[in-house]
């Protein structure tokens, strides 16, 4: 793949890269896109890749070094934003793997240093099932996000943390570095920075990932087939530019029903809010669909994490059911039906998913209450 050392900022249709029939498709909505623009102002983003290296991830990380560029290139000329990357590999602690724990790449606005950088990783390596998934996400934490940019942290994985109570885990009470991840996703969420977590296969414990998405009003996303990533990542990371736009808005309207109201309005009497606001102005907005869907809403296992304060909680609760396997199979792609379903961006006007989304944010951001 070539290697290109422009910024990713002000490159547009015109002085940018050949363009490849996807980057034409995103043209298309650049006008619409633009409008969103006017109204909120320049968009900055901080895209962040979060990737377990282990041994079974060969082609999710063939993936994302085949279309880093792409992926770069197709958010920037459809919302016209300045885009930095950052990159977290991580493996697992000694003695289940020797080779590095995590390794950290802090943002890069240089499209060849980041190709450079998921070059090089390799899908080597783990050990026992549970992988060092705190670490990681504790590594994204501390990168140096901009204050005012749309902050979004994109976890591929295809097996939990330790400490969550599942079998061979070589670490049962947890990360041996002490990181609690129901912590560490906390605080990304009170920063603003939302996670979209790409679950590859089904496997237990992965209800963990769909909780740490919850915390942070994200979504998750269950695959079976890598090809579908990219997609993913550009969809996931249009929708977030877009709701990121509206969050303005939205907290004003709801810190007024607060004050009329005298008192804290809870998650549910904000989604409420936000869906009455938005149905009646009409209000379009970006939405990631796959077979003509929403993605998946969350499923009743990812509420024993949000409502946790530590993962000693659910290692010592009587019922193992945070532990569930997703209900999806292998991922929404999984079924014959769907095996050919396209994911795409388009725009529509603003859903009860996303309203609740929303208001799990500033839930999360604590600044309506």
């Amino acid at each position: 793949m070539a290697s290109e050392s422009l910024s990713f900022k002000g490159i547009s249709e015109k002085g940018g890269p050949e363009e490849s029939p996807d980057t034409k498709k995103a043209e298309v909505s650049t006008t619409e896109t633009s409008g969103a623009a006017a109204v909120g102002g320049a968009s900055e983003l901080d895209l962040v890749f979060v990737i377990d290296n282990t041994g079974s991830m060969s082609s999710w990380i063939n993936n994302v070094q085949e279309n880093v560029q792409k992926i770069i290139h197709e958010i920037v000329v459809s919302e016209s934003c300045d885009v930095r990357l950052g990159l977290v590999s991580y493996r697992d602690h000694p003695p289940q793997d020797h080779s590095f724990v995590t390794q950290k790449h802090d943002f890069t606005s240089n499209i060849s240093e980041m190709q450079n950088w998921v070059d090089k990783m390799r899908a080597q390596g783990g050990g026992d099932m549970p992988e060092a998934v705190a670490d990681g996400l504790y590594d994204a934490l501390h990168l140096s996000y901009r204050p005012n940019s749309t902050k979004v942290v994109v976890v591929v994985a295809d097996a939990p943390p330790h400490g969550l109570g599942c079998c061979s885990d070589g670490f049962p009470c947890g990360c041996p570095s002490g990181h609690d991840p129901l912590n560490i996703v906390r605080e990304m969420g009170e920063k603003g920075i939302t996670i979209y977590a790409v679950i590859c296969g089904n496997f237990e414990g992965q209800a963990f990932f769909q909780g740490i998405s919850q915390m942070t009003g994200g979504q998750y996303v269950p695959l079976t087939q890598a090809h579908l990533l990219t997609r993913a990542i550009v969809s996931g990371a249009q929708e977030e530019i877009a709701l990121e736009r509206l969050m303005g808005e939205a907290q004003e309207v709801v810190a007024e029903e607060e004050r009329a109201a005298g008192r804290d309005l809870n998650e549910e009497e904000v989604t409420e809010k936000l869906e009455d606001m938005f149905k009646r102005k009409g209000t379009m907005t970006r939405q990631t669909r796959f077979g003509g869907a929403e993605l998946p809403d969350y499923e009743p296992a990812a509420a024993h994490y949000a409502k946790a304060a530590l993962l000693s909680e659910l290692r010592s609760a009587p019922t193992r059911d945070h532990l569930a396997f997703g209900s999806h199979g292998k991922g929404i792609d999984d079924a014959p039906a769907m095996r050919s379903a396209d994911m795409v961006s388009g725009f529509g006007t603003v859903t009860s998913h996303q309203c609740k989304r929303m208001a799990r944010k500033s839930k999360a951001r604590g600044r309506f209450y």
